[in-house]
């Protein structure tokens, strides 16, 4: 038909995979801050179940939380 285009489908004709990829796009800022700051987080973590000592008894040839 003339004035038919085939790449202008309606939202709802859409497959799964192009809504995403038109989301991405709109949005493709927000993804990044977003995974930065998971990021952030998990190392967050990390840092908490690792932290000083870790729950260990300080090695004897090592001088552990010595403040002055």
């Amino acid at each position: 038909m003339t004035g038919d285009h085939h790449d202008a489908v309606s939202p709802a004709r859409r497959t799964r995979r192009e809504k995403m990829t038109a989301w991405y796009g709109r949005n493709a800022l927000w993804v990044v801050i977003g995974g930065f700051l998971l990021l952030v987080a998990v190392f967050y973590l990390i840092a908490l179940t690792n932290g000083p000592g870790g729950g260990k008894p300080c090695p004897a040839a090592k001088v552990c939380n010595f403040v002055r």
